[in-house]
């Protein structure tokens, strides 16, 4: 089981050698609020990382702003294949996102995704280790359980999207 998301992104970038721009922006956050690093793997520090990341993503659409050519033309012209295969791989601001497709006669003859939810929000492996989101969950105080909000908030610090794990 792997957590994916904004999460994930910071923690590598601030624990991978040298200067970064994710360096420059914690660097204050963890003076100001007096933390340490393991403390941004909690509820809040999912909400500082999603926060964090949305500040440096609309600081980064400026440049892609100057970037843009209007009227200009497209990066590529193509052509739908009769037949082929192609695979997907990014981040969405929900974590690691894949797609899996197949093209046969010029219709989608195979289609399979593998959305950040299905990552967050994966049952035990094989060696009964928890999913990210059932060992967060793990321990949390619920003061009524007759109205369980803290686990409620727990979860929706991953942001998931139930609906999309129904793939």
């Amino acid at each position: 089981p792997m957590e994916v998301g904004s999460i994930a992104r910071v923690m590598t970038n601030l624990l991978a050698p040298g200067k970064n721009k994710m360096k420059e922006y914690f660097k204050p956050l963890f003076s100001s609020l007096k933390i340490e690093l393991k403390q941004l793997n909690s509820v809040l520090g999912r909400h500082l990382c999603h926060a964090l990341e949305t500040q440096m993503m609309i600081e980064q659409c400026y440049s892609w702003l100057d970037e843009l050519e209007v009227d200009g033309k497209p990066a590529n012209d193509f052509k739908y294949p009769k037949s082929g295969e192609g695979i997907g791989l990014t981040e969405a601001p929900r974590g690691a996102l894949g797609h899996w497709l197949k093209i046969k006669d010029y219709k989608i003859s195979s289609y399979q995704c593998v959305v950040p939810t299905t990552w967050n929000c994966s049952p035990r492996d094989d060696k009964g280790t928890p999913g990210p989101v059932e060992k967060a969950l793990e321990g949390t105080p619920i003061a009524n359980p007759e109205h369980p909000l803290e686990a409620g908030r727990v979860v929706r610090s991953f942001d998931p999207c139930l609906a999309c794990a129904i793939h």
